[in-house]
């Protein structure tokens, strides 16, 4: 702990990366004797929760719908701030799928600028395979916070948004992947490729988008059989199969890639069949941020221009020009909203890849002009495959940031 943060008597603005769903427990622990417990800006998703949402609301989590329109959340914030406690936020806005940090607005440096309050970076390392987002349990390995006072209310009053963006990010951005690779971090768990299949979903060996099996260390194609195993450091290897991508974060952008095409391609040709499905659901509905409500179990399927959920002998159709957000949540659960409704379905599996939803609509919003739509996160994805320059996007801090 950087001997600066701990002599802080001020509230302040605490913005760590962000790979798995008790970060904001574990960043707090370290804190909690130096100063008050951070008001953590959370998923109204998360807070919905019976078990994860009381122990959110005992940090005092301030709610915020996934990208949508939310100004109250700034009110909020400012409350906190006034009341003379710590705010904390991820300015990634989303779990790292890959080991990588998200995408990061730079509109952040409006809200530095709006609190005038020191901001305190907390960067994790070895995160990835302590808590890695398809992981339903915590495994045994080194993870280190590097908590460091990156912008003193001096200098944040003296520097541009620019300049305050060039600062902060070189303490909040990290390749946990390059980390891994120099570090002597070892994963303590027989579980290590277990629902690894919630992030990967297309073959290397075949090309299909048919998803994998996993059990324990290993995982399997579920067209062709290909297979590969998860090792001690958190690395891809094999016995028997060509190893075309050994970590996370060059399958995910191998695999994401192909997907935007796929989809793509498919909207072009606007097929009367549904471009892919998940059976084996659990429905929920919920109104503003009331509790979920159980509304039947049954299949979703995704086409061109709607989502369908089939329960039972009814259907429920979103055209997808009138959903506003689509975002995968804890244990990827898929999360729509329609207005002020929120629909949610769940793998009684646990193992659908919310990604390839998430990915999927992203691409219809991008073809069919509401590119104001996109996740926050897959911007970049869309600049590099389109070419398209998306800046304008990247100022609306209060309509279309994650958390």
């Amino acid at each position: 702990m950087a001997p600066e943060v701990q002599k802080l008597e001020e509230p302040y603005l605490l913005l760590p990366n962000h790979y798995g769903r008790y970060d904001p427990f574990i960043i707090a622990y370290f804190l909690f004797p130096y100063y008050k417990p951070a008001n953590f800006v959370s998923s109204d998703a998360i807070l919905r929760d019976r078990i994860y949402g009381k122990l959110f609301r005992g940090l005092g989590a301030i709610p915020k719908k996934k990208g949508v329109r939310d100004t109250q959340v700034i009110r909020e914030m400012v409350k906190v701030i006034e009341r003379g406690n710590p705010v904390a936020l991820f300015a990634e806005g989303s779990r790292s799928w890959s080991g990588v940090n998200n995408y990061i607005d730079p509109s952040i440096a409006k809200l530095i600028k709006l609190f005038k309050v020191p901001v305190v970076t907390a960067k994790m390392k070895g995160a990835s395979v302590f808590d890695p987002r398809w992981s339903e349990r915590l495994r045994r390995s080194r993870l280190e916070i590097d908590y460091k006072l990156t912008l003193s209310k001096e200098e944040i009053d003296s520097m541009s948004e620019e300049e305050v963006m060039k600062k902060l990010l070189p303490d909040i951005e990290h390749d946990d992947i390059e980390y891994l690779k120099n570090s002597k971090v070892i994963i303590k768990s027989n579980r290590r490729a277990e629902y690894i299949e919630k992030i990967l979903f297309q073959c290397p060996e075949c090309n299909s988008y048919e998803g994998f099996d996993s059990y324990h260390n290993r995982f399997a194609c579920n067209a062709c059989g290909y297979r590969a195993m998860v090792n001690k450091r958190g690395f891809f290897t094999s016995k028997y199969n060509k190893i075309y991508f050994n970590n996370t974060r060059d399958w995910l952008n191998w695999q994401n890639s192909n997907f935007v095409s796929f989809v793509s391609q498919k909207w072009q040709v606007k097929p009367e069949k549904s471009l892919f499905y998940a059976t084996g659901l659990r429905f929920q509905k919920a109104e503003g941020y009331a509790p979920m409500e159980e509304i039947g179990k049954g299949a979703a399927l995704f086409y061109y221009d709607r989502i369908v959920f089939k329960i039972k002998d009814k259907k429920i159709e979103f055209p997808i020009s009138e959903i506003d957000s689509l975002s995968a949540q804890h244990q990827e659960r898929v999360e729509l909203n329609v207005g002020e409704t929120a629909y949610r379905f769940t793998s009684l599996m646990h193992k659908e890849p919310g990604l390839k939803w998430e990915i999927a609509i992203n691409t219809i919003w991008f073809n069919t002009d509401q590119k104001f739509k996109l996740s926050p996160y897959l911007k970049n994805l869309f600049e590099e495959k389109s070419g398209v320059d998306l800046s304008y996007l990247k100022n609306k801090w209060s309509t279309n940031m994650e958390f």
